[in-house]
C-alpha cells in the first residue's frame, strides 16, 4: 500500500510543483499587463486632449492666416504707396530743375539790361533825358526809359514768383521725402509682422504634428507590449513552458529584465561634452546590486560563454531567428557553451556596482543592434 501511494504523491507533487511554477511566472506579468493598459488608456486619454488642442490650434491657424493675408495686402497697399511717392519725387525734382533752370535765364537777361544801363554812365536814365531834351528827342528817350524801366520790374518780379516756386516745390519734395522715409519703415515693419505670423504658423503646426506623431508611435507600441504581454500570459497560464522554437519577436515589449537596477546608460548617441564628440551606445548599461544574478530573458541556446576583451566575462544567447541577446561585465558565469536554457535561467553574476554600471545588455536583430527598452518589459516610471 505504501510503495503505491509513494509513487502517486510523487506525481501529485511534480503537478503541484508545475502549477505553482506557472502561477509564480503568470504572476509578475499580470501586474506588468494592468501597468501597460493603464498607460494605453493614458495615451488615448492624451491623444483626446491632443485633438482638441489640434482643434482650436486649426482655429488659431484660420486666424494667423486671415492676419497673414491682412498683413500682406497692407504690404501690398504701402507698395504702391511708396511707389507713388516715389513718382511724386521725381516729378517735383524735374519741375525744381525746370525753376532752376528758368530762374538763370531770367537772371542773365537782366544781367544784359544792367550791362546796358552800365553804357550809359553814372548818371543813367537822367543823362539819357538831357542828351534827348537837347536833341529834341525827349519823347523817343521817355519810352525808351520806361521800357527799359518796365522790362527790369517785369524780369524782378518773374524772377522773385520763379524764386517763390521753387521755394514750393523743394518744400514739397521735402515733405513727400519725409512722407516716403516714414512709409519705408512702416513697411519694413509690416513686412517683419508678416514674416513673424507666416513663424507662428509654421511652428505650431510642426509642433502639433510632431507631438500627433510622437504620441501615436507611444500608443502602437504599448499596444504591441499588450498583445505580447497577453500571448505570454496566455502560454504561462496553460503551464507550457516557452521554448526557443517560439518566435522571440512575438514576445517584444513583454520580456522580463535579466536583473534589477538602475539605467546609467541609454541605448543610442550620447555626446561627450569634455571631449567634444559624441559616443554610440548599442545596448544598456545598468547599475546592479554586486553578486546578483542575471538571468536569461528568452528561451535560447548559449552561443559565447567566456572572456571578451572590452566586455569582460559576456553570454551570448541565441534565440533563434537570428535574435541574439548578450549581457556582459559578469563577475561568473554559470553557464557554457551550447547550453539549452529557459527563461529565468540564472546566466552569471554580477560585480561591485560602478558609477559607470556593472552590467551591460544589448539585443541583436538580424545583425543589427536594436533597443533594449523595445524588447523589455516597462520600468516602473518610464513610458
Amino acid at each position: 500500500m505504501r510503495s503505491r501511494a509513494f509513487p502517486l504523491l510523487a506525481v501529485l507533487l511534480v503537478i503541484a510543483a508545475g502549477v505553482l511554477e506557472g502561477s509564480s511566472s503568470v504572476g509578475p506579468v499580470k501586474p506588468q499587463l494592468e501597468v501597460v493598459r493603464s498607460r494605453i488608456r493614458q495615451l488615448k486619454q492624451e491623444l483626446d486632449d491632443l485633438d482638441r488642442r489640434t482643434a482650436d490650434a486649426r482655429s488659431k491657424e484660420l486666424k494667423l492666416t486671415a492676419q497673414l493675408d491682412l498683413a500682406q495686402a497692407r504690404v501690398e497697399e504701402l507698395e504702391l504707396v511708396l511707389t507713388g511717392s516715389r513718382d511724386e519725387i521725381i516729378r517735383l525734382r524735374a519741375e525744381a530743375e525746370r525753376t532752376a533752370k528758368e530762374m538763370q535765364q531770367r537772371l542773365g537777361v537782366l544781367n544784359q539790361q544792367l550791362q546796358m544801363m552800365a553804357l550809359l554812365g553814372r548818371p543813367g536814365p537822367l543823362q539819357l533825358l538831357f542828351d534827348a531834351a537837347r536833341g529834341g528827342q525827349l519823347g523817343r528817350a521817355m519810352g525808351t526809359i520806361s521800357v527799359m524801366t518796365s522790362g527790369q520790374l517785369r524780369l524782378l518780379d518773374e524772377y522773385g514768383r520763379l524764386e517763390t516756386q521753387h521755394r514750393k516745390r523743394l518744400n514739397e519734395l521735402s515733405a513727400v521725402l519725409s512722407r516716403a522715409q516714414g512709409e519705408a519703415v512702416e513697411l519694413e515693419a509690416r513686412r517683419r509682422e508678416l514674416e513673424t505670423v507666416r513663424t507662428q504658423v509654421s511652428r505650431e503646426r510642426r509642433r502639433l504634428e510632431h507631438r500627433r506623431s510622437s504620441t501615436e508611435n507611444r500608443l502602437a507600441e504599448m499596444q504591441q507590449r499588450e498583445q505580447a504581454l497577453e500571448r505570454l500570459l496566455g502560454v504561462l497560464a496553460s503551464h507550457r513552458r516557452v521554448t526557443g522554437r517560439d518566435d522571440i519577436r512575438r514576445y517584444r515589449g513583454a520580456l522580463p529584465w535579466p536583473a534589477t537596477g538602475e539605467i546609467v546608460e541609454t541605448f543610442g548617441r550620447h555626446r561627450l561634452p569634455r571631449y567634444a564628440t559624441y559616443t554610440v551606445c548599442n545596448g544598456l548599461r545598468l547599475r546592479v546590486t554586486g553578486g546578483s544574478p542575471v538571468e536569461a530573458v528568452f528561451p535560447g541556446v548559449v552561443a559565447y560563454a567566456r572572456y571578451f576583451k572590452g566586455y569582460g566575462n559576456m553570454v551570448v544567447l541565441d534565440h533563434g531567428r537570428d535574435v541574439y541577446s548578450l549581457v556582459a561585465g559578469l563577475a561568473t558565469i554559470l553557464v557554457r557553451r551550447d547550453q539549452n536554457v529557459v527563461m529565468g535561467t540564472h546566466l552569471g553574476l554580477t560585480p561591485p556596482a560602478g558609477d559607470g554600471g556593472n552590467l551591460y545588455l544589448e539585443f541583436r536583430d538580424r545583425g543589427k543592434a536594436s533597443n533594449p527598452l523595445t524588447w523589455l518589459r516597462l520600468k516602473e516610471g518610464r513610458s
